[in-house]
């Protein structure tokens, strides 16, 4: 009998067109690794209608400074120094603060799948704070 097939095939391709599309995007979070400072707490990167964020949740805390920055890069952690962060990463935003929860939108074009890792730096001093890689 052929009508169970059609019917089961007709059904999974409504199923995949009802679910949103984000739900099949990467999810990325990471554990922090220290270069120059410790940073806690835990970080995710969410998929939303409106783009991508990078989010700390309210346990985050590092050293404050004087110019911090949130990068992406395209380099794992254990390579980057002081002096390949910013030839590295993309510039994402200044750290809003040096504790608590807070969001950052990735600007619209970015291709998570080229970037490794998640860096705090300080961009005045040309100082690396510290980073996590990407896992899923």
């Amino acid at each position: 009998m052929i009508y169970p097939k059609i019917f089961n095939r007709v059904l999974l391709i409504c199923v995949l067109l009802c679910v949103p599309f984000s739900l099949f995007a990467q999810q990325f979070t990471g554990t922090w690794q220290k270069k120059s400072y410790d940073i806690k707490g835990t970080w995710s990167i969410e998929h939303r209608d409106d783009g991508d964020f990078i989010v700390f949740d309210k346990n985050f805390k590092t050293r404050s400074g004087p110019d911090l920055k949130i990068y992406l890069s395209k380099t794992q952690v254990k390579e980057l120094s002081d002096n390949n962060v910013e030839s590295t990463s993309e510039k994402i935003s200044p750290l809003k603060s040096n504790k608590g929860a807070q969001e950052y939108k990735i600007p619209h074009g970015i291709n998570l799948d080229q970037y490794n890792s998640l860096v705090i730096h300080c961009e005045k001093y040309s100082h690396l704070w510290g980073g996590a890689d990407f896992s899923q």
